[in-house]
């Protein structure tokens, strides 16, 4: 089971609905990924979250509301990808990974860092290719059936038309991974840049052999991307996430 959030290039006027949404999105992702690609019953969701049923309906009510789920015969599914984008999105990505790689405790396992990738129309390139043969890929092995060994895995991919290295509060390869996510999100969030660039977040519960092969396949295709006289840079990670203990009150990422 997998749910992706995908920052794309169209830039609608911001409505105050739009941020109502992300703050749910943000507050609420425990949930929505329980619920995942459904059709999931409240009583499942509950189960798994180790909550109350009565207490999770008005919570899924509003997510409804927002176009964050939608009713389906059986239960409830999540939206599995969306592409809508306003102001604030790409800052809740990132602090989302941030979030949940601090709760990992641990390293990923698997990450690379590509820079001097080019100018803009090799990014637009590299994007083309990993919106039409990577990233549906990932989603697919992603959707394969749990098992019992079955844990939960964050993937990110990230590209920025620039990435200056600098100072950070993460040491080694992990330093330079946040370093990409942070210019990626800071690009995204603004409406004046027309540059190619992408923040992608991909929260999934997958055996830990299937987590294993999407970050071969990520790693791959990064590797063999070729470089460029130009700034651009990519990269990716997958982190093995600890779900949080039942019972414990929701963290509030970004907060």
């Amino acid at each position: 089971m997998a749910a992706a959030l995908d920052n794309r290039s169209a830039r609608p006027v911001r409505r105050v609905s739009d941020e109502l949404a992300w703050e749910l999105l943000r507050d609420e992702w425990e949930l929505l990924l329980a619920i995942g690609a459904g059709p999931t019953a409240l009583g499942d969701a509950a189960r798994r979250l180790g909550e109350c049923p009565d207490a999770l309906a008005p919570r899924v009510e509003l997510l409804v509301e927002h176009g964050l789920l939608s009713e389906v015969p059986g239960g409830v599914a999540m939206v599995p990808a969306f592409h809508k984008r306003q102001e604030g999105m790409s800052s809740y990505l990132r602090d989302l990974v941030l979030a949940r790689i601090d709760l990992a405790g641990c390293p990923p396992i698997g990450a690379l860092v590509r820079r001097e990738l080019g100018g803009e129309d090799a990014l637009r390139a590299l994007l083309g290719r990993a919106e039409s043969n990577l990233l549906p890929a990932v989603v697919s092995a992603a959707s394969a059936p749990e098992s019992d060994a079955s844990e939960r895995f964050l993937a990110v991919f990230a590209v920025t038309s620039a990435c200056t290295p600098g100072p950070s509060d993460r040491e080694g390869l992990v330093g330079e991974v946040m370093a990409v996510l942070r210019a990626a999100a800071l690009e995204r969030a603004n409406d004046a840049n027309v540059a190619p660039s992408k923040l992608w977040v991909a929260e999934m519960r997958v055996d830990p052999d299937v987590a294993s092969g999407i970050s071969d396949a990520m790693e791959a295709f990064l590797s063999e991307e070729p470089g460029g006289d130009g700034p651009g840079a990519a990269t990716f990670a997958v982190w093995p996430v600890r779900a949080r203990a039942p019972g414990r009150p929701r963290d509030k990422v970004g907060s």
